[in-house]
């Protein structure tokens, strides 16, 4: 996943929390039973594969306009 983020450099913020291990976002966005990923604070993806996470990060970064 950082990798894959890496390509886009400061266009967008991600991050994975696992249940379980973190636990600063559950204020945030309550409780996961799995690991979670969330681009830009907004968007939320439970089912995580290579394929689901390259396409959300070039979704999230065409939103911004980069």
């Amino acid at each position: 996943m950082r990798e894959i983020a890496q390509r886009y450099g400061d266009a967008v913020e991600v991050r994975i929390y696992q249940a379980g291990r973190d636990m600063e976002y559950v204020a945030k966005y309550g409780p996961v039973m799995r690991g979670t990923l969330f681009i830009n604070g907004e968007v939320r993806i439970d089912r995580l594969s290579r394929a689901v996470i390259e396409q959300a990060i070039a979704a999230a970064v065409d939103e911004a306009g980069q």
